[in-house]
């Protein structure tokens, strides 16, 4: 947050030019040491999910038969 504006952000470039704290002040290297901890990798591994427990719990597309018009007909 910065003012009256709070954006988020992906990388710690933009952070630091959204800041715009100076390197050599008390704030600038503090936000810099905190930004320091985080992990550069942006992608988290997805977890595997048990289409089991799926089938029996879930209620999206994935939890259904694959097509779900297969039984049904046209009358005209």
């Amino acid at each position: 947050m910065k003012g009256l504006s709070s954006m988020g952000f992906t990388n710690k470039k933009e952070v630091l030019k959204f800041i715009r704290w100076p390197k050599g002040t008390p704030t600038g290297d503090a936000v810099r040491e905190w930004l320091a901890g985080f992990d550069d990798s942006t992608e988290a591994a997805a977890p595997a999910l048990d289409m089991d427990q799926v089938a029996k719990e879930g209620f999206g597309p994935e939890a259904h038969e694959e097509d779900p018009t297969a039984e049904t007909k046209m009358v005209t």
